[in-house]
């Protein structure tokens, strides 16, 4: 199939779809004696709900400059990668395949399949992990259907796409002291130092992720925690980790889930799982900061994600103790923060 011309005539950057631009939107931190400045970069805002927006889009793009002719593409995906594919997809007149886990969201499993595309469940073979099943079953979908695989995890227009799209939109005017990203599967994080690296900006990055995920830092040996919010933290080591061990920011599940409870009852933001932990990262980080800080926190995506499972699928993953205590830490974490009065969604 030969799809629009238009796709091949922008840069990846100039995106057919309403990708990128994404507001600020600004909060006051008291912690240590100290106002600090806290910004939320909402990727929610994209076209199709998230960060992966971006990603989908350029690895995609990257693919159809190459190709020119693309009938059907399949690749691995935890959710939300997999969700905007299938919607670009659904707009380009492309056939989508997502392999995927079982512990992909309803919301991101059930927009995979409204969007027509095809979803795989992958079974992990014995000591295999869920994300090596998932590329392992989209490289044989991909060979015997004749199908091009996008291979996201290990495609280095991943990185690429946020050192050249992201990065710059969030730090081009270097006002940030830190910046803080989820680690996750290593694209963003990794693009974000390639930035800031090219730049020589003196803005501090600090990738946040719980006790259990090692995709670039190694838990502490004796660590057995189990991760189940999809997209925080990762049980393998990232393809994009080949750089100078970063600086690591550790937010356990059960604080995360407190958080978002308690974001979500104060109406003060309407981010995802993973976004609440970055942004517990960055508090965390305020609470030792001896002079004023402006920092920024890249947020993957929105609550709509997760609200419809929080009590059935996340909150029952934790004990009631546990719940308890993470509800109290939320509680004086998030004591001391505040909307900006004067909070415009600009662009980064």
């Amino acid at each position: 199939m030969s799809l629009p011309e238009r796709v091949f005539q922008s840069r990846p950057t100039d995106c057919p779809f309403q990708i990128g631009e994404t507001p600020l939107t600004g909060f006051h931190v008291e912690a240590n004696g100290h106002q600090h400045r806290l910004y939320l970069k909402e990727e929610r805002f994209n076209e199709f709900g998230s960060v992966k927006d971006r990603v989908a889009w350029y690895i995609l793009a990257r693919r159809l400059e190459e190709a020119k002719t693309v009938g059907h593409v399949v690749d691995a995906s935890s959710g939300n990668y997999g969700y905007a594919l299938s919607r670009i997809g659904e707009r380009l007149g492309l056939r989508v395949t997502i392999v995927s886990s079982a512990s992909i969201s309803h919301y991101n499993a059930q927009g995979i399949r409204d969007a027509g595309a095809n979803l795989v469940i992958a079974e992990p073979k014995p000591g295999e992990s869920s994300n090596a099943a998932r590329m392992r079953i989209a490289g044989e979908i991909a060979s015997r259907e004749g199908a091009v695989f996008l291979d996201q995890y290990r495609n280095q227009d991943n990185p690429t796409c946020h050192r050249d799209w992201t990065a710059p939109e969030v730090l081009s005017r270097g006002e940030f002291d830190a910046c803080f990203v989820a680690a996750s599967s290593g694209g963003t994080a990794r693009g974000f130092a390639d930035y800031l690296e090219a730049q020589n900006l003196k803005t501090q990055l600090f990738l946040v992720d719980p006790f259990g995920s090692c995709a670039f830092v190694e838990p502490d040996a004796d660590c057995k925690t189990k991760l189940f919010i999809p997209g925080y933290g990762s049980g393998r080591k990232s393809t994009f980790a080949d750089m100078p061990e970063p600086c690591d920011i550790r937010v356990d599940e059960a604080r995360v889930l407190a958080a978002f409870e308690y974001l979500r009852n104060q109406d003060l933001c309407a981010i995802g799982l993973s976004s609440t932990g970055v942004m517990l990262g960055a508090l965390d980080w305020l609470s030792t900061a001896t002079s004023p800080m402006s920092v920024v926190c890249i947020c993957a995506d929105g609550s709509e994600r997760y609200d419809d499972e929080l009590e059935c699928r996340y909150m029952s993953s934790v004990s009631d103790g546990a719940m308890a205590a993470a509800r109290a830490l939320v509680s004086e974490n998030l004591s001391g923060v505040a909307p900006m009065e004067f909070s415009p969604r600009i662009a980064g």
